[in-house]
């Protein structure tokens, strides 16, 4: 039996940034900006009203989660980097002098909201599929879209449970261990 240390959930919060930045946020990059030249090219094709529909809401969605991500990487990881920086090298913001610009509680507030963000987005992605009709011809990009809205909505649903059980816990401990104020 290998030492609980190598499993992946028990993980410490660099690892898991890490992991979360490069599996998850960089694939939802490539994934978005795949599933918008697709979209753009079933929009140049015209082909009919409920798939340009579907197209207009697809580019919507893209347009959103690129955007949460973008947050995520611009504050949230370095703000969770901070955070582990402080936790390993003892910080204790009860001792700071001139205290403390993290502002600990916006931070923590704005990553539930953007974690909230996230679960509409992947309710919306779920919602936003058109069935496929057998007796109904639609362009191959048309089923590439659905497969990449579909990997995005995969990736999207595991993001967000390991935000949810991993990386906003690991954070609030360490904002304990660092006795982080508002």
């Amino acid at each position: 039996m290998q030492p609980e240390m190598n499993h992946p959930f028990s993980e410490t919060l660099l690892p898991l940034i890490e992991r979360l930045d490069k599996l998850y946020y960089d694939n939802l990059i490539v994934l978005c900006s795949a599933a918008q030249k697709y979209a753009q090219k079933l929009k140049d094709l015209e082909a009919n009203s409920s798939t340009s529909q579907y197209v207009s809401l697809c580019l919507k969605l893209v347009d959103e989660i690129q955007s949460l991500i973008a947050i995520k990487k611009e504050h949230f990881i370095p703000y969770a980097l901070t955070m582990f920086d402080k936790s390993n090298t003892g910080h204790d913001c009860s001792s700071c002098q001139g205290g403390c610009n993290l502002h600990h509680d916006i931070q923590l507030k704005d990553m539930k909201q953007s974690h909230m963000q996230l679960k509409d987005i992947i309710y919306r992605v779920q919602m936003v599929a058109l069935p496929l009709y057998s007796e109904t011809i639609y362009p191959d990009v048309y089923r590439l879209l659905r497969n990449h809205m579909a990997l995005i909505e995969n990736t999207l649903t595991e993001l967000f449970s390991l935000e949810e059980t991993r990386l906003i816990p690991k954070i609030i401990e360490a904002q304990k261990t660092i006795n982080a104020r508002a």
